[in-house]
């Protein structure tokens, strides 16, 4: 056993410190706020709390997750588990279906109301080349570079790239990682159906 200081109460200090408990280290954290949580910290504004940070969760973040449960909090009581869907009434409704993965996503694509023909095929190569991120060896881009590389109109970055950068980074598109952005993308889409699910937290 050793007498480890962990500097910084964000979610990686936090997750440090679980994990060293759990192979029998004496933990000392350090935290300059007064909150522990950093950017996912909780806050009171002019009386009312306010959660910042990942206050949506996706099925593809196993680890986060699996930490939730190691201390002790039940996901299925905790969170509102339900399939990826973007809807805005009399605009956008666009929601997955029950298939396996990437297959889920093509057919609520196909069955989106509010998309043109045109757009649902630009969408459907947006999402293909941008969950490729950045070439291999250039520098690291904005999601809003990449979107516009890869032929994205504004009003499908509005309805759909804009909320899902957001949800998944907690960053605006024009300064958000694109090569973050597309490990989202590959993990959430490509892999197991519930990976693109949406974890909503519930209320007391």
């Amino acid at each position: 056993m050793k007498n480890i200081a962990i500097i910084g109460g964000g979610w990686a200090g936090l997750a440090c410190a679980v994990r060293l408990t759990e192979v029998g280290h004496r933990i000392t954290l350090f935290e300059a706020a007064g909150t522990l949580g950093g950017r996912a910290r909780g806050l009171i504004h002019e009386g009312l709390r306010l959660d910042n940070g990942q206050h949506i969760l996706i099925g593809a973040y196993t680890e986060t997750l699996a930490l939730i449960e190691t201390i002790g909090v039940s996901l299925e009581a905790a969170f509102l588990r339900m399939p990826l869907m973007l809807h805005y009434p009399g605009s956008l409704h666009l929601a997955t279906r029950a298939l396996p993965a990437p297959l889920h996503l093509l057919a609520g694509l196909i069955t989106a109301r509010g998309l043109s023909l045109s757009e649902k095929l630009r969408l459907a190569q947006g999402m293909r080349h941008c969950q490729q991120g950045p070439c291999a060896g250039e520098p690291d881009i904005s999601v809003a570079a990449l979107l516009d590389r890869h032929g994205q109109s504004e009003r499908l970055t509005r309805l759909i790239w804009e909320p899902l950068c957001v949800a998944a980074l907690n960053t605006p598109i024009d300064i958000a990682s694109a090569r973050r952005f597309a490990a989202v993308l590959s993990d959430a889409l490509a892999r197991a159906r519930h990976h693109s699910d949406f974890l909503l937290p519930r209320c007391d």
